[in-house]
């Protein structure tokens, strides 16, 4: 059974401090800001827990940049939102959710 209660998680992207919401049961994603406004809302077909390696991936990949140029480069949040998106476009049976 899916769970209807919504799962969040506070980041920083971009130098933004937002609140990232999902609620399994439909897939709707919402991104808001600080102040609860929210700036993106999408669709993710897979589980919170590949959410979740979306984002440790993405910061992981920046940190490895930071390391090879010497340079801090910033979280940038277009860029996380395609990555997002790139999952969309998958077909759904490569897209499995893990049940607990």
């Amino acid at each position: 059974m899916v769970s209807t209660r919504p799962c969040t998680s506070t980041c920083v992207i971009d130098g933004m401090l937002v609140t990232v919401t999902f609620y399994p049961d439909n897939g709707v994603l919402r991104i808001a800001d600080s102040n609860g406004k929210c700036i993106k809302e999408t669709r993710w077909h897979a589980s919170w827990r590949a959410l979740l390696d979306e984002f440790r991936g993405f910061a992981e990949q920046s940190t490895q940049l930071e390391t090879q140029s010497g340079t801090q480069p910033r979280q940038n949040f277009a860029t996380m939102i395609g990555r997002l998106g790139e999952h969309e476009s998958l077909p759904s049976s490569s897209q499995q959710m893990a049940l607990a």
